[in-house]
């Protein structure tokens, strides 16, 4: 059993050098990432750089793609991080819901995370998630996010108020400004407070996977994308003591996400039943 997949990967890595030429720069060698700052539980920053789910999952990409570092780029809007990857400006952006309209501009990895779109509510709210009880009420929502799609769709009488970036929608919430955010369900959770906050409603209006985005000519990044994240998977499964703690640090019992082990094992065991080889190893741990 693996003792640890980052390791392991970087042995592999290191077994298997890159054939460099002279001409190769030290820019094209790193891994160019966009990113939002604190969009737990994916990003967050941590000193002059940046920490989180997302940026775990980078470095399991940059080991397989055999990059020396990532290079993380800030993104300003949700469109500004795809155009980056669809112009070229970044190689990869983690952590992104999928769209069928993102699809014909971009190519997806397998997802290593399933998003629903929610709301986080005053627990004292009178709304309950239905669409009825949301009739006038302003809800406030990142603009150009999947989640304000399927917002403005399926509770058409309320009314949407857009914000830039996740940082701007939360701190307007966390003032007062808006009553009610809508979002993805692992950023809200990752933002809740039991004691103040809720999160309505129960069954979220929509599912989406979360993956990596990369552009359409970058085919060898695609399946470098693809092997870590589905190694990352299968290791989790499998009771990797490094693995499950890496995960289990932004998404699993103890993090503010709170999913159980059994949670996070039967989301990756079907999503790798539906994608990739999943392996027939017994996990001692439970």
């Amino acid at each position: 059993m693996r003792a640890s997949l980052a390791p392991a990967a970087a042995a592999f890595a290191l077994a298997a050098p890159l054939a460099l030429t002279p001409a190769a720069s030290a820019q094209s060698l790193n891994l160019k990432a966009v990113i939002f700052e604190e969009v737990k539980p994916l990003y967050q920053k941590s000193g002059g750089s940046f920490e989180g789910f997302g940026v775990d999952v980078l470095e399991q990409v940059r080991i397989q793609a055999r990059r020396r570092k990532v290079d993380y780029r800030v993104a300003s809007s949700v469109q500004d991080g795809v155009n980056a990857v669809i112009t070229g400006k970044a190689d990869i952006a983690c952590g992104v819901a999928f769209t069928w309209g993102r699809a014909t501009q971009l190519n997806y990895s397998i997802p290593f995370a399933i998003g629903g779109t929610r709301l986080l509510t005053a627990s004292d709210t009178t709304v309950d998630g239905t669409p009825d009880s949301l009739k006038g009420e302003t809800v406030g929502v990142v603009r150009d996010s999947a989640s304000a799609k399927v917002l403005k769709s399926v509770v058409p009488g309320a009314t949407f108020k857009p914000f830039n970036t996740p940082a701007e929608a939360l701190a307007a919430f966390d003032s007062g400004d808006i009553p009610i955010l809508g979002g993805g369900t692992l950023w809200l959770a990752a933002n809740s407070s039991p004691e103040t906050s809720a999160l309505l409603p129960f069954r979220p209006y929509g599912r989406a996977g979360v993956g990596c985005i990369v552009n359409q000519n970058d085919g060898k990044l695609l399946a470098a994308t693809n092997v870590a994240i589905g190694q990352m998977m299968q290791a989790y499964m499998d009771g990797d003591v490094g693995t499950r703690e890496m995960v289990n640090r932004w998404i699993g019992p103890d993090s503010t996400v709170g999913l159980s082990q059994e949670a996070i094992k039967s989301l990756y065991g079907l999503m790798l039943s539906v994608t990739a080889e999943i392996s027939t190893e017994i996990d001692p741990g439970g």
